[in-house]
């Protein structure tokens, strides 16, 4: 991605991402041409912030001006690193996330040392240190041979996906039907609280920071409160390395809000006793995350609903 001097306006950073989120939830592909008027309709903007986001967009070669006006799509949006994630790497837990991302993305290789690493993010050789330390503590990193550190490549792959939600699938509705459960109603009307402040934004002022907090503490409440101590050191891991490796940072933001629909619908028969039917829309919620990954996105998608 392009470096730039000035810094953008994160209203217009945040539309671009937006436009890439369209792109991603409806197929879209590179060579295709991003429409203004449809995309200013569905961010519920004007032409002209749009006009902007498009531009930011164009000057980190994500799209291009097509000679009769207007823009094409030039690159993949679910291999597109988030354009609101590009922040100045602060702490280890923005370090490790970097790392992770750029593993992902193929832009490092699964060998580094702590000297390379420092290179490429600017910061103090303890900072990385740190932040590899805290990896090899989640099992994504290890020493390796001299000064080198292995990071774990399969954890960011597709198979690790694919395997996370047949775990996940396997566990999750299992652990809201033990008999040891316990519900904790004091840490469920806070988890409701935020997740209904969620449920009133639109996609132009959806919150995923915000979201994968909840989505995070939602999670961890089921693992916690299953009540069997195998079952909660297995879930409690897994969510961990998920947050860190597979979060919504490539879900659409679409699809975020309806997660977050799931989330009040199986909190609504958890406060109630139902833990059957908390288990089965457990069961549909994982099932659906897992058919919207990016890999799927706009797969059979009709024309008619891409933009024109």
């Amino acid at each position: 991605m392009t470096a730039k001097t000035d810094r953008p306006n994160p209203r217009h950073v945040s539309l671009a991402q937006m436009i890439l989120d369209i792109a991603l939830e409806r197929g879209i592909e590179p060579g295709e041409r991003l429409a203004e008027q449809a995309l200013a309709s569905m961010c519920n903007v004007s032409r002209t912030p749009i006009r902007k986001a498009l531009k930011l967009l164009a000057d980190n070669d994500l799209v291009t001006a097509d000679a009769d006006g207007g823009f094409v799509l030039t690159a993949d949006p679910s291999s597109t690193p988030r354009l609101d994630d590009a922040v100045k790497i602060a702490n280890d837990q923005q370090i490790n996330s970097a790392i992770l991302r750029d593993l992902t993305a193929g832009r490092i290789s699964a060998t580094q040392t702590v000297a390379s690493l420092q290179r490429r993010y600017g910061v103090s050789r303890q900072a990385i240190q740190n932040g590899l330390t805290k990896l090899a503590e989640q099992n994504l990193a290890e020493r390796a041979s001299g000064q080198q550190w292995l990071l774990n490549q399969f954890a960011v792959s597709r198979e690790a996906i694919a395997k996370s939600y047949e775990f996940r699938l396997a566990t999750e509705p299992l652990a809201l039907t033990l008999p040891d459960f316990h519900r904790d109603l004091t840490a469920l009307a806070s988890l409701r609280q935020m997740m209904q402040a969620l449920r009133v934004m639109n996609e132009a002022t959806f919150d995923r920071n915000m979201f994968e907090r909840t989505d995070f503490e939602f999670h961890m409440m089921v693992a916690k409160g299953c009540g069997n101590p195998f079952m909660v050191e297995a879930l409690t891991n897994h969510h961990r390395m998920r947050r860190e490796t597979h979060g919504g940072s490539k879900v659409g933001t679409f699809r975020l809000m309806q997660s977050n629909i799931d989330h009040i619908q199986i909190l609504e028969q958890i406060e109630t006793g139902r833990m059957e039917l908390a288990a089965d829309l457990m069961r549909v919620h994982i099932q659906m995350s897992q058919s919207h990954r990016p890999k799927l996105a706009g797969r059979g998608v009709p024309p008619t609903f891409k933009i024109a």
